[in-house]
């Protein structure tokens, strides 16, 4: 649906901008009405960057959102008016604007689940999925805030992935761009000295002179132009989905990278599952809907297909067995939560523990990383010493003699 700004007069004859989201105009020109304000100007804002993300809300806001909400509705406060007063809250007009549209939608007799609808961009299927499992059993407000502690954690692990790359890339960015620079300026400079003396270089001299030819070398970038080109063509022949579940496939593969990747998913996956289970949602459906918590596009279709053999009446602990990336601790925890009957409590159980583990490793692993891109920059700058050095000491020596 188009946006609207709008600048309008309050009850008070205060002035108040922001943004809403309506159908038409005559759709925002009501919208207005029902807040009490008097529009002065009201037109379709033109965004040439009209993205999906950037209409997003965020994962940290969208969990406060949430949590606002269900403590008014869990306060007895009735749906419309809970999301006016998160509304007035919210300092982003766009934001704003979206719950006031779903405000009005509640208040013209749809259900919360259905306005939310309207906003895929911000509210998937799993939000959507959780808030109809509320108004069915008529505890919304405890649904939403297991959701919110849901969006609570899947945001930590987002900001803990970020957290532990930024400095590393950082570092390693640092040190290329310096093993560059030394190579197409510096090497050359100091090793051509040496070429007027007809004598063998040190095999390091020579073999830091090729690197610097080839980094200063146009037929270097022209390969790697050419290279991108082809995979780009192969990409595109092939498919993007096809390309990406055959690198996310590879990414499951490489030892120290699989681990977080699957603990990380995994973590996601089981605790929507939970949260699903609880809300008395049917085990395929709640398969289904959890499956896309999953980032890695080949484990999600991996699980995706547990959905028709448990709907075959296979069990899930032995269902997800079958795919041999995910932990066999994983399903045998599941499969004593299906024994006992307490499976939903066992597959928060299993988050939790994986959230852990993902969070150990991931610290260890950066821990790790960083002294290593200072030992290999470091080992980098004393060969290309070394480098300079051979060639004086041979000069000395021959000079002595």
């Amino acid at each position: 649906m188009p946006n609207y700004s709008y600048k309008a007069l309050d009850p008070t004859g205060i002035t108040e901008t922001g943004v809403l989201i309506a159908e038409n105009l005559n759709e925002a020109q009501e919208e207005l009405k029902n807040r009490r304000l008097i529009p002065i100007n009201l037109k379709e804002s033109k965004n040439r960057f009209n993205i999906s993300l950037l209409r997003k809300i965020s994962s940290s806001k969208l969990s406060l959102i949430t949590r606002q909400l269900s403590t008014l509705i869990n306060g007895g406060i009735p749906v419309d008016q809970a999301l006016d007063s998160v509304a007035k809250q919210i300092d982003s007009p766009l934001i704003k604007g979206k719950l006031s549209n779903i405000s009005n939608k509640v208040k013209a007799g749809f259900k919360l689940s259905e306005s939310l609808e309207d906003h895929p961009e911000s509210f998937d299927r799993l939000y959507c999925s959780l808030v109809r499992a509320g108004e069915t059993s008529g505890d919304l407000g405890m649904v939403l805030e297991k959701t919110s502690d849901f969006l609570e954690r899947k945001s930590k692990i987002s900001q803990d992935i970020i957290g532990a790359l930024v400095y590393p890339f950082i570092l390693f960015s640092i040190a290329i761009v310096v093993i560059v620079l030394l190579l197409s300026f510096v090497v050359p400079e100091v090793i051509s000295q040496f070429s007027s003396l007809n004598r063998d270089l040190p095999f390091i001299t020579k073999s830091l002179l090729f690197l610097s030819s080839v980094f200063t070398s146009y037929l270097f970038y022209l390969a790697l132009f050419i290279i991108g080109l082809i995979g780009f063509i192969t990409i595109r022949s092939i498919g993007y989905e096809l390309s990406r579940l055959k690198l996310d496939k590879f990414f499951l593969s490489v030892p120290v990278l699989k681990n977080s990747l699957i603990d990380s998913d995994l973590s996601r996956f089981t605790n929507s599952l939970s949260i699903l289970r609880s809300s008395n949602i049917s085990i395929i459906k709640a398969l289904e809907i959890s499956a896309d918590t999953i980032s890695n596009s080949y484990l999600r279709q991996q699980v995706k297909s547990t959905a028709n053999k448990v709907a075959e009446g296979e069990s899930l602990a032995s269902s997800l067995e079958k795919i041999q990336v995910i932990p066999p601790l994983v399903t045998q925890m599941i499969e004593n939560g299906e024994r006992s009957g307490r499976l939903e409590e066992m597959l928060e159980k299993v988050s939790v523990y994986l959230e852990d583990k993902f969070q150990s490793s991931t610290k260890i692993t950066m821990n790790l990383l960083e002294p290593l891109i200072v030992v290999f920059l470091g080992m980098f700058v004393a060969l290309i010493v070394l480098a300079i050095l051979l060639p004086l000491i041979q000069l000395n020596t021959l000079t002595l003699n």
